[in-house]
């Protein structure tokens, strides 16, 4: 292995994703790392020892508290929401005193980060996935918090096209502030052609949802204007993964719809989720608002077509425009469903895709990029950091 970069990064979140674990380890491989985390949110059952996939990376978790609520949208329990109040984050950092921080997100966890960064004049970057759509309904509060503190901010990374639209639009970043990646996935779990089938559907095709069962995603508004196919003759399966407060409701919704061929899953380990889309022919991505959906890169890895909403951050980025449709139109989404069973869909590709390894080259390159420039370098040892 190549000799470390001479720098401390700490990348502050508030849990390991399973998306997250290779540009962590690919990074790890490449510069001392720490991973400083505030807890687990009960929405994430399945994603388990996922900290024993980095042993190259240095993992602490910080002291603090957090709230979990609902946002509520016309009487309806709209998406979990979790508020994360963790102190110890920038307890640590005056602890490990990184030469580089990445803060996830616009919350508390920043502004420690963006604090330590001003006492010990050091480059902060936040990572942003926020949309102008995902952000138009957030509180006062909130708006009065970006606009006074993260508006000055001068290094960002964006999830992509839709990301860097809301910094430039909504929050009047200078373009050149941001450095914009893409969300990715590590695409070697899906391209292995010799991935198992787990499992074998009949009638086919089989039009697959996955991902959390609440409001948000439309999984509603998929069962409904399947329904509306089915009733014109064209037969199918649906195959549902997920889980999430909304499953029994969506039960009884495909029942009262009298849907043929549905099939419901609990939320599958990221391990199994390769078979998974091996078992099916399309994938529909149904959300009324979404940052991303990176459900979408497994699906165009795994080589599935896919039709996705308008509303999906990464449509526009990464789908031909024939495939992307508004959920909320019944009548355009049920011809295009149409197109899906019968065969007719744009063919999936992956050439828009970044693969995981190019994202980590941007990063490295951004973060070690402005380092040299600042003339900065830790005497921190290279040795590899251990988990503590």
């Amino acid at each position: 292995m190549s000799e470390k970069a001479p720098y401390k990064l700490a990348i502050l979140n508030n849990l390991i994703t399973p998306y997250r674990v290779p540009i962590y380890k690919r990074l790890g491989d490449r510069i001392p790392t720490y991973l400083l985390l505030s807890g687990q949110e009960s929405n994430r059952d399945t994603w388990s020892a996922l900290e024993e996939k980095l042993p190259n990376i240095s993992i602490r978790k910080v002291w603090g508290v957090t709230l979990q609520f609902f946002e509520r949208r016309q009487g309806k329990a709209f998406d979990p929401r979790y508020l994360h109040i963790n102190p110890g984050y920038f307890y640590e950092l005056l602890r490990i005193r990184p030469d580089a921080v990445i803060s996830a997100e616009m919350g508390f966890r920043s502004l420690a980060a963006l604090l330590y960064g001003f006492i010990a004049r050091k480059p902060v970057w936040i990572l942003w996935g926020g949309t102008l759509l995902t952000e138009q309904k957030r509180g006062l509060l909130k708006k009065l918090i970006r606009h006074f503190v993260f508006k000055r901010v001068t290094r960002w990374i964006s999830y992509g096209e839709t990301t860097t639209e809301y910094l430039v639009e909504g929050l009047g970043v200078a373009r050149s502030h941001i450095l914009q990646i893409q969300n990715c996935v590590d695409e070697s779990q899906f391209i292995d052609p010799h991935i198992p089938v787990s499992l074998t559907l009949s009638p086919s095709p089989v039009l697959l949802y996955t991902g959390q069962l609440i409001q948000r995603k439309g999984i509603d508004l998929f069962l409904k204007a399947a329904a509306k196919v089915q009733q014109q003759g064209y037969v199918f399966s649906i195959l549902i993964v997920g889980s999430g407060i909304e499953k029994e409701s969506l039960v009884d919704l495909s029942t009262h719809l009298n849907l043929d061929d549905v099939t419901i899953l609990p939320a599958q380990p990221p391990e199994a989720m390769p078979s998974i889309y091996k078992s099916a022919d399309v994938l529909v991505f149904p959300t009324r608002e979404d940052v991303w959906g990176l459900v979408v890169n497994e699906a165009l890895w795994s080589g599935l077509p896919v039709i996705a909403s308008k509303y999906a951050g990464c449509a526009s980025e990464i789908l031909p425009i024939e495939n992307i449709f508004d959920p909320l139109d019944s009548a355009a989404f049920e011809r295009l469903l149409i197109k899906a069973v019968t065969g007719k869909l744009a063919p999936p590709s992956v050439e828009p895709l970044y693969p995981c390894a190019q994202v980590v080259d941007m990063i490295f390159e951004e973060v070690s990029g402005a380092l040299s420039l600042r003339g900065e370098a830790s005497n921190y040892s290279k040795q590899v950091p251990q988990n503590q």
